[in-house]
């Protein structure tokens, strides 16, 4: 087997390679300070890019805001004109109302005034009677006031005893005719107070039964609540105690069905008879031929209804 042996020498190498080093050196700071210069470039470049991204989308929020602001700026405006128009609608008619309503009113004041006038006419000449009546015997009082006043007889002693029988005499008389007109006024009042009875009683006295009496009901809408309310009326008794035991009846039988009541419309056979019913009584009253026709044009005008669920 072959042995070789061979030489190698470095020097050479080594020289180049301690040529080589500075190069290295000054590459290596080159670098490092290329590297520190491209940090400092990235780092104002993301700053920079930053800020205009900072920029841009304040400016984009701002313009969205004030696209906002406008849209809404201009919905408010249309609707506060809208609104001042309705405004207007609405005073034109509050005015057109008031004006209707004082039409209206000073109409039915106008009619009122001349129903009241009308009624007191009425009043009047029906209390004229009376009051004519009073008049005249008004007189007649007086002067037997005067002449039942005591006298006292001055005369000769001798008539003086004659005097007094005869004043004495037309006192009795006139205490007798007193007396008899005291007892037929009462027992014209007793009488009269019987034929009360008899005609608001089923049975004869002393019989019980139940006791019948025409009521008449008014519905009507209080001004006050604006809620249905009813009045009752009934006929005029002859004692205190028999009313109050009406009231509670008619509070205890007839209130606690109202609210089952409803009007219906009525028939063509109670219409008649009630209208036949109104003419007579108009007829026979001594109202005026105007007052007539006007009760007779609200008769007419009035709606016509019955309550449905009374028993008969």
């Amino acid at each position: 087997m072959a042995n070789f042996t061979f030489t190698v020498e470095t020097d050479e190498m080594a020289e180049a390679l301690h040529g080589v080093v500075p190069h290295v050196e000054g590459t290596t700071a080159a670098v490092i300070a290329m590297q520190s210069g491209v940090i400092v470039a990235e780092q104002r470049a993301a700053d920079r890019i930053c800020e205009n991204v900072n920029r841009g989308f304040f400016s984009l929020i701002h313009s969205q805001i004030s696209q906002k602001i406008a849209a809404c700026r201009s919905q408010i405006d249309a609707r506060l004109l809208e609104l001042r128009d309705q405004s207007q609608k609405l005073k034109s008619v509050k005015n057109v109302m008031q004006r209707d309503f004082e039409m209206i009113t000073a109409r039915y004041t106008k009619l009122f005034q001349s129903l009241d006038a009308a009624l007191f006419s009425r009043v009047h000449e029906i209390d004229q009677a009376s009051v004519d009546l009073t008049q005249k015997d008004l007189g007649r009082l007086r002067r037997r006031t005067q002449s039942l006043q005591a006298s006292v007889p001055v005369n000769q002693l001798e008539s003086v005893r004659s005097s007094q029988l005869i004043a004495a005499s037309a006192t009795k008389a006139t205490a007798g005719i007193t007396i008899t007109a005291m007892n037929r006024f009462i027992a014209d009042s007793n009488e009269q107070n019987l034929l009360t009875v008899s005609m608001l009683e089923e049975k004869a006295e002393g019989e019980g039964g139940p006791l019948l009496l025409p009521i008449v009901l008014v519905e009507f809408d209080s001004l006050q609540s604006h809620q249905r309310q009813w009045q009752r009326h009934v006929p005029k008794l002859p004692s205190p105690v028999l009313a109050a035991e009406v009231d509670k009846a008619i509070e205890r039988s007839v209130f606690a069905e109202l609210q089952r009541l409803e009007w219906k419309p009525m028939n063509a056979d109670e219409r008649e008879k009630i209208a036949h019913r109104v003419h007579q009584l108009l007829e026979q009253s001594k109202l005026s031929e105007r007052v007539r026709k006007q009760v007779m044009r609200m008769f007419t005008s009035a709606k016509w209804a019955g309550l449905d669920g009374v028993n008969a």
